[in-house]
This record gives C-alpha cells, structure tokens and sequence, in this order.
C-alpha cells in the first residue's frame, strides 16, 4: 500500500504544477483511485461481509455520512435488504468500519468482554462535554478498568480513587436506575410542570400556543430546576439561552473541522462553561455538606440526590472545580436535549394522527393514573401506574423508534468475529439506531415502518373480569423485535437516565392531554410563519429535533 501510494506521488506532482494539464490530472485521480480500490478488492478475504459500495472510492460514504447521515442510513438500509445480510462493511474517513443490525450483530458491541470498546467515544465526550482541565481529561482516558465493581483483567493496579469511571456508574444507578429516587425526582418534575400550567392557563380560557416552543422553553426548567436546583438559575438568567447554544455546539466541536475554521461553536461552549464554573465556585464556598439539606430529597443549590452526589463525589476524587462544574451543567443538557424534543414529537403527532381513538385513549389512561391530594386539593399521578399504560407507552415507544438518529459505536480492540464474519482489530462498528428502528420487522399492513402508528406496538387480548364477563382490552409489548430496538443503547454502557427519561415523556404527555381541549391551526416555522409541509426529523444531540412546530388552540379542562 505505501510503495502504491508513493508512486502516484511524482507523476501527479508533475501533473498539479502543469497549468494546461487539468484533464491530466483528473486521470492521475482516477488511476489512483483505482490502484486503491484494486489493493482493497485484494485484500478483501472470504469471511468479510458484504460491501456498502460508494460512488467515488474511500471519499462518497465519508462525505453522505458527515453531510446528510439521514440518506446515508437509508441507502445502507436499502442495500441490507437487496442483500438479504444484517452487516455491511465500508471505509469511513479511510478507516475500516461496520455497519450492523439485528439481535446477532448487534448484541456482541452490548457485552463487556466480545473485544469491543466505546473508551474512544466516551473520553471524546468527556473533553467536549465536561471541558475538563488537561490532567483531569488524562485521569478519565488513563482509566480503562471498565465500570464494574471488579476492575478489568489487567487493571487490577489503578487505585480505586482513579476508578473513575466506576465511581461515576454507581452515582447514575444509585440515583437513577432505583425506583425510590427516580420517583421523587419525577414527582418534583410533574409538581414543578403542574404549577407552571396553573400560572400560565387559567381553566376555561382559550389560548394559541406552538407546542415544541412551548415545552421548548417551561418543560425544560420544569425538569432542570427539578435535576439541579434553583440557585444556579436564578444567578444566570439567561442561563437556557446559553445552554441552547452550547448544545447546537457540541457536534461541530466533537467531528467537525478545527476551532481556527470554524470558532463559533467553541466560544459558545466556553461561555456556558465558565458560567457553571463561576457559579461552581461560589457554592462551594458556600455549601454546608453537613447541613440537613445536603442530605434532603432536594435543595436549591444543587438540587436533587443525583447531583449532589456527583458534586461531592467530583471532590472527593480530587477533580477540579472546573471539572465539577462541567459535570454538574451537561446535566442539565443531558436530561433535556432529548427528552424534551422527545416530548414535542409525542404531542405533535397524537395531535394530528389518522387514528381517531388516539387521543381519547391517552386521556382515558392520564385520567385513570391521576390522584387527588385530599390536604391541597391538587391532582398528580400515580408515576408506577401511569408509565405502565399500554397507549402512553406505545406512543413514547413509537416516538423514540421514528425520531432517534445516532450510532452505537465501538472499537474492536482485537481481531474478532461477528456471526462469523471477521472484525480486524481497530475497526470500527456501528448499529445505527435508525436502521434498526426503520427495519422491516416494524412492518404492519397499510403502516410503512415511517409513519406514526402506536398500534404497531399493541396487541388486543381476549380477558374475562372476576365477574364472568369477557372483555378485549389492548396490551403493550415489543415482543421479538426487541433487538432492533434500543433507544438508550445497551450493556453496561446503557443511559443509565432512561427510567427518569421515560417518566418524564410519558408524564408531559399524560399532564398535556389530561389537562387540555386542544385544537389544531396547522404547521408553522420555528417564528410562527406558515409553513407548506408537516415536521420532519432536524438535527439534535441524540434525537432529532422537529424542524417545524405545531400550532394548536389550547383550553385547560382541570
């Protein structure tokens, strides 16, 4: 491969520097191009799987993929189907890559030791996300004894403080994989939502709103103030502005080109970060950990368990203050970027859905999980009973298989093998999530797989009541399908705020449908100008934003 490539290197030279030899050069390209492909074609071995295929050799994929990652998806779906083959391979930037689907392929990248890693996209995120100090990023990325309890063989000798990694998992699973403290934080979310609705609607009156605006802007703080507190915004007024920006900055920063090409980004990233490292500095100095409100079920400075947790455990491993504060403000990030949009699509699409039964069935069910307070009077939910609601789940489950758009992406950190196809070490695999969620498995008739239909995920069974009468009632289930369908990833490295996440959708679909009459004005631009077509997928961290809103006439019924 390196003496091909040095051949080319004088003749194209010659050809660059001759001012009247352009289709010369085109055919210097092409020639090397096709040398390239050749050297490919004949290092391709029997167990290696089928190819995507490109237009423009090591260039076409790269480009689609960066540029419009959307059809880039869609054509390697396309070609799985032609193939009949859940795994495709392809170069992305000149490396060696994967493309897999379904539960042979894909469960392998889900399990801690078949030979794959995220350490790579993880440490990534970390830099960009957190804006760490440099010895700290080092401490993060010199870390790989893995997230469990017992450190990776090999890793025995990293002191149990540099176990960061670990020390991180524990904090997420003590605080958000345990049905106790996820229910008071989604508790404290509905409360703060609740109250929000009172103020703003009075029972009665008519109002026009857009409503990913809407959720945009009051289901955000709701949950933000809900996950950090209050303090920190109420010192940074515009602290939602500024994290709006942040967010739109992280991909650019993270595969984008360098900051002296593009700088916009990384100045918004750096605002957002010293306005959490401002206000980081200042609570600490103030904070009492011995106070009873540092062990209360939520106080204004830091706000819920989850946090606090995160804060005191930043310190105690000897992280800097910057640090800490970049972990205590992607939080709020981290929790709204999709759950948020995620809400919006729900809404939206209930809204304006073919199925007539649809939205009935939804405030059917709101209503049945609500309780009253019989001291204030006040209405709230059943959280337990409310998230097992057949129609609620499947209207969150159908929003997340239409409207997630990334890739659970690994390293192989030796050769290997997946289904018996050969993964030579430092390839990368990827299980794009909208592959698996627009497979044909979603299938039902007269519903293609991109089209909003809850039903796909019910199933109506016969069911006779202790009385003696036979009834039909719908229930909600995945079945076998469920290996292409993972919305949070999966393994060990699975988003450990999917629990609060799905509260917290599920919930402001039940608090909107529960609370409001609503009627539909139609499709508009973000500023409110009409628009000729329905929403599609925008871009977004992990979910795709809706690149259009719904206008609707809203009247609160509670």
């Amino acid at each position: 491969m390196a003496s091909i490539a040095k051949s080319l290197v004088g003749p194209l030279s010659e050809l660059a520097g001759s001012s009247n030899n352009v289709t010369a050069i085109g055919i210097g390209v092409a020639t090397a191009l096709l040398l390239l492909a050749l050297y490919f074609a004949m290092s391709t071995q029997s167990n290696d799987p089928p190819s995507l295929g490109e237009t423009i050799p090591f260039l076409s994929n790269s480009l689609q993929m960066a540029s419009d990652s959307k059809a880039f998806w869609a054509r390697a779906l396309r070609k799985m189907q032609k193939l009949d083959s859940e795994i495709l391979r392809f170069r992305l930037a000149g490396r060696r890559a994967f493309l897999v689907t379904g539960e042979t392929k894909t469960n392998p990248l889900f399990r801690t030791n078949a030979g794959f890693s995220s350490d790579y996209y993880l440490n990534l995120l970390v830099d960009v996300m957190f804006g760490p100090t440099k010895r700290d990023l080092a401490r993060f990325v010199a870390d790989v004894s893995g997230r469990g309890k017992i450190p990776l063989p090999g890793t025995e000798q990293i002191a149990e403080k540099d176990r960061l990694w670990t020390g991180w998992h524990s904090i997420f699973a003590d605080n958000l994989s345990r049905t106790k403290p996820t229910n008071e934080l989604g508790a404290r979310f509905f409360s703060n939502f609740a109250t929000r609705i009172d103020n703003l609607f009075h029972p009665g009156d008519w109002h026009t709103i857009q409503v990913a605006d809407f959720l945009h802007r009051h289901q955000t703080e709701c949950a933000a103030k809900a996950l950090n507190g209050t303090r920190v915004f109420e010192e940074n007024p515009d602290y939602f502005e500024l994290l709006d920006a942040f967010e739109l900055a992280i991909m650019p920063i993270a595969f984008g080109p360098p900051k002296w090409l593009n700088p916009k980004p990384y100045r918004a990233r750096a605002r957002f970060l010293a306005m959490n490292h401002k206000y980081m500095e200042g609570a600490l100095k103030r904070y009492d950990w011995g106070s009873p409100e540092a062990s209360s079920p939520w106080e204004p400075v830091f706000g819920s368990p989850l946090t606090r947790s995160l804060v005191r455990w930043g310190l105690d491993v000897g992280l800097d203050t910057q640090t800490i504060a970049g972990i205590f403000g992607i939080q709020v990030s981290n929790q709204n970027a999709n759950s948020v949009p995620a809400s919006a699509w729900a809404i939206m699409n209930s809204l304006v859905s073919p199925d007539t039964e649809l939205l009935g069935k939804l405030r059917q069910e709101a209503t049945a999980a609500t309780m009253l307070d019989p001291d204030t009077g006040t209405r709230t939910f059943d959280i337990q009973k409310l998230v097992a609601m057949p129609w609620l789940q499947a209207v969150y489950t159908e929003t997340l298989r239409l409207r997630l758009a990334f890739s659970v992406t690994r390293d192989a950190v030796h050769d290997t093998e997946i289904d018996g196809f050969r993964i030579p070490k430092g390839s990368m695999v990827q299980a794009p999530i909208p592959i698996a969620h627009y497979s044909a498995v979603w299938n039902v008739e007269g519903h293609g797989t991109d089209e909003f239909w809850p039903r796909r995920h019910l199933t109506t069974v016969e069911t006779t009541s202790d009385s003696g009468e036979v009834y039909f009632r719908e229930e909600f289930g995945i079945g076998s399908r469920s290996a292409y369908f993972f919305p949070y990833g999966g393994g060990i490295n699975i988003c450990p705020g999917r629990f609060f996440a799905k509260q917290e959708i599920i919930g402001t679909i039940a608090l909107f449908v529960a609370q409001f009459e609503a009627e539909v004005v139609g499709w508009v631009m973000h500023d409110g100008s009409p628009s000729d077509r329905e929403a599609r997928n925008g871009a977004g961290m992990a979910l795709s934003q809706p690149d259009r809103d719904l206008k609707i006439r809203v009247k609160r019924i509670w």
